[in-house]
């Protein structure tokens, strides 16, 4: 039998406000014009809440990501799972490197603020947050920006700094050039730069200059200062990992937990291996 165009509209509906089996779509109105959304599981009493953030220019339908927040849903915990919005009305797709990027690590942080506040209010609990990759980056900006923010604990997943670009420039280069083109009344024009992955990044040079403050050092400080336990969780396998800067932590005080045959992904081989280390972190949440 066809399906008539109002049938089929209706079935779109249905299949955009519950993504995932047992998951809603929340939306949350960052900016006049500009709505974030995100997936969200309730879940059990006695279970903690957790905020699982995606990697950098990523959504929260990257597999990675995407697996964690069911496996953690099927377990009873109440999940948020947003997409940054990165400038743009209801992200959903991934943003390309040379795409043009008018946001910035403080807007990032923003909205993070916004949706922890979100899923504490709605829970009653105070959140665990979970970053992957550059995603923990703008977790430690939110611990950084927000210290007395109510956040039971912070995971960060295959934790990554933003450093030098292989065969571009040094993050020292970047950061000259950036702030010779603000000092150019240039701060308001893209600019052809690079960042992290993205060997092209279009920007702004206050765009760049923001995630380019979280290198090594300005990380490793945020963590060491953060009020609250941190985790790292990571592969022994994952070759984008500075093992002799997480050693400089785990010194520190930062409890880090390897898994090994993991790469950065935690692919299917490894994502009960993941999510096996989560609950085992989580399981020292604070419920009430």
């Amino acid at each position: 039998m066809a399906v008539t165009s109002p049938l089929w509209g209706l079935l779109l509906a249905l299949v955009s406000s519950l993504v995932f089996a047992g998951s809603a779509r929340m939306d949350l109105d960052i900016a006049p014009g500009r709505v974030a959304t995100a997936d969200y599981w309730p879940g059990a009493a006695d279970k903690p809440a957790i905020l699982i953030l995606h990697g950098f220019l990523l959504t929260r339908d990257f597999p990675t990501v995407q697996r964690l927040d069911e496996s953690l849903a099927d377990e009873g915990y109440s999940v948020l799972a947003p997409t940054l919005t990165l400038g743009v009305n209801r992200r959903l797709q991934s943003m390309a490197c040379e795409a043009i990027h008018t946001h910035s690590m403080n807007q990032d942080v923003d909205e993070l603020l916004a949706w922890t506040r979100w899923l504490h209010t709605r829970t009653g609990k105070k959140p665990v947050l979970i970053g992957h990759s550059a995603g923990g980056v703008q977790l430690a900006a939110l611990l950084e920006a927000h210290p007395g923010l109510e956040i039971d604990r912070v995971i960060l997943v295959s934790l990554t700094y933003f450093a030098d670009i292989d065969g571009v420039a040094t993050v020292q280069e970047l950061r000259a050039r950036a702030e010779a083109d603000r000092q150019a009344d240039a701060e308001d024009l893209v600019q052809d730069y690079a960042l992290n992955y993205c060997r092209r990044y279009v920007t702004t040079p206050e765009g760049l200059l923001s995630y380019l403050a979280w290198d090594a050092e300005r990380l490793k400080r945020a963590l060491l200062q953060a009020s609250l336990p941190v985790t790292v969780i990571y592969g022994e396998e994952d070759a984008r990992i500075d093992k002799d800067w997480l050693n400089v932590i785990r010194e520190g005080g930062i409890e880090v937990r390897p898994v090994a045959g993991a790469d950065h992904f935690f692919d299917l081989a490894h994502e009960f291996d993941l999510l096996d280390e989560v609950v085992a972190v989580t399981s020292g949440a604070n419920n009430g």
